[in-house]
């Protein structure tokens, strides 16, 4: 575990997370042009100095029209120790056709964007700042310019959101900036995954039940999903999850009972077969996946799902 430091006056409340859409990572245009030289003005955003001891890299710097963005992290691991938080207010770009971004660090490469839409939806919390989900949630790819260097375009339909920048490698830098998409970009394809079944040295084990289903066309009023667990030994089982609240726009979200999903485990031994049947206001979903054979790499133990008909996208 990295040492963490939080500097109280640089930084706001820790965001709640919701689920993002899953989508490719960065790509490369072998037709990619190179930013322009220069910037005919630019403007600062981010805390420029972390605490004693702790090394802040340089900015990540946003090009947008001929203007550019000189957007220090507000959370990275590079030299010294960490800094994890969140700026307050995200410095505002307005509406440029596409977005230029530049990472400071040789090693680092940048990953999907991040974009969260900007609404009154929230509710809000004390601060009189909006908590939790505000809006659509999704992850936007990157294009990979060389040098440094990535293109951002428009992804999903046209609004306000706050973009989170984050790149990686042997450390990590991150910061958010607010980009009003002038137009709508590809939408993201519905997704959904199951954790229900893992696998503990060798051995059939359960850490709970949680589904979870991305870039829905809308949030559904009413939704329910059975899921049917049988080992391979042919013993079954069937548990009815429990749909959690506060979901972002467009996604919808099952957390546990886990008792019944650890009682599950103990069925048999490897493979386990799980159908799922997922009602969206009154129409049924059917998928099946086989648990270790449709586990998602890097993302164990869930396991991909996909539906019969397809989930409604945007």
């Amino acid at each position: 575990m990295r040492p963490l430091v939080v500097p109280t006056l640089l930084l706001a409340a820790v965001l709640t997370g919701c689920g993002t859409e899953a989508t490719t990572g960065a790509t490369t245009s072998p037709t990619a042009t190179r930013p322009p030289a220069a910037a005919t003005a630019t403007t600062t955003a981010g805390p420029t100095r972390g605490p004693t001891g702790i090394e802040a890299p340089p900015p990540f710097r946003v090009r947008y029209d001929d203007r550019e963005l000189a957007l220090h992290p507000d959370t990275y691991c590079v030299t010294g120790g960490c800094v994890d938080g969140v700026l307050a207010d995200p410095p505002e770009v307005g509406s440029p056709a596409e977005l230029l971004i530049h990472v400071p660090v040789a090693r680092f490469r940048l990953q999907p964007a991040g974009l969260t839409e900007v609404t009154s939806a929230g509710r809000a919390g004390r601060s009189g700042r909006f908590e939790g989900c505000r809006g659509r949630v999704l992850t936007a790819p990157v294009e990979d310019l060389g040098d440094g260097w990535y293109r951002l375009r428009p992804f999903g339909p046209a609004g306000t959101y706050d973009v989170s920048l984050f790149a990686s490698g042997r450390g990590d830098m991150a910061g958010t900036l607010r980009w009003t998409m002038p137009q709508a970009g590809p939408m993201p394809t519905p997704a959904a995954r199951l954790a229900l079944i893992a696998d503990h040295d060798g051995q059939p084990d359960s850490y709970g039940l949680e589904l979870s289903v991305t870039g829905l066309a809308a949030s559904p009023r009413q939704a329910t999903a059975e899921i049917e667990v049988r080992a391979g030994n042919g013993r079954g089982t069937t548990i009815t999850a429990r749909r959690s609240r506060g979901s972002c726009v467009g996604d919808l979200g099952f957390d546990g009972p886990d008792a019944p999903a650890r009682a599950a485990s103990r069925l048999g031994g490897f493979p386990f077969t799980m159908r799922v049947t997922l009602t969206l206001d009154g129409v049924r979903h059917v998928a099946t996946a086989v648990y270790p054979d449709d586990e998602i790499d890097d993302n164990e133990p869930y396991v991909a799902l996909e539906f019969t008909p397809a989930l409604p996208g945007l």
